[in-house]
């Protein structure tokens, strides 16, 4: 559920949006919104209950099929599910943070220490963010901070290896002063010696549901709605119950 905090100076925040408010009216006037977002409208089908444990299945399953032994699929991930409004509303109402009417798109957030026992909650499965291999091998969803360091060191790693010494020009060969210098490839010299800054997305788990519309020359129009799920994947080595980060 969406939880707020207090800040200095009468500023009030919610943690998961992260939007500030002067006043508690604006708070309260979000948390209102918020509460009519999980509010089933009369276009929404309530669904049985085994149609909706058969939506949280389909959900776990194409979340796995993103946790990859390969450090190739390590970083932001996207999945895209067909889904209708109704089966978005039987596996997250209670936890809709954001709607945004011109597209029609609900969104989910889920970030912090609970973050992945909240999800586990509302999929039914423990397992829903791991998968194990061998080599006591183990990918999954990143959803604490503190692992974050081994995304960026492998970035930094890849990024920012020495170059090697045999390719350098040497400083003292004089250059040939017919040979008239190329532009591009000093510019792009110069480019390469800048360092990349790495600026790690916010750790957290985006999982929502949009309509898309299409129409042909004739304008005869079909839709189709689509549960979105946006995440971070990580890897570990597991000896004996302790995690050792490899990527």
């Amino acid at each position: 559920m969406t939880d707020f905090k207090t800040l200095p100076c009468k500023t009030l925040e919610c943690k998961l949006c992260n939007k500030i408010y002067k006043r508690p009216s604006g708070l309260k006037k979000h948390k209102k919104i918020i509460k009519d977002l999980n509010t089933i409208k009369p276009s929404i089908y309530i669904l049985p209950e085994k149609a909706i444990e058969e939506t949280r299945q389909m959900l776990v399953y194409h979340i796995k099929e993103k946790l990859k032994q390969n450090s190739r699929h390590v970083g932001n991930v996207s999945v895209t599910i067909g889904g209708t409004e109704s089966q978005f509303f039987g596996v997250f109402k209670g936890y809709i943070h954001n709607y945004f009417p011109k597209s029609g798109t609900y969104k989910c957030i889920f970030k912090g220490a609970d973050a992945y026992s909240t999800l586990a909650h509302i999929l039914k499965d423990e397992n829903w963010g791991v998968k194990y291999f061998l080599q006591h091998q183990k990918t999954f969803v990143l959803l604490n901070s503190n692992n974050q360091d081994s995304l960026q060191e492998s970035y930094l790693n890849k990024e920012n290896q020495e170059p090697d010494p045999l390719q350098e020009l040497d400083p003292l060969q004089e250059l040939d002063p017919l040979q008239e210098p190329d532009q591009l490839n000093i510019q792009k010299s110069r480019n390469s010696l800048k360092k990349k800054i790495y600026r790690p997305k916010p750790v957290q788990i985006i999982i929502g549901w949009k309509k898309k519309i299409k129409s042909d020359v004739y304008n005869i129009t079909s839709s189709a709605g689509f549960i979105f799920i946006n995440f971070i994947v990580s890897r570990t080595k597991v000896y004996n119950s302790v995690y050792v980060d490899i990527e």
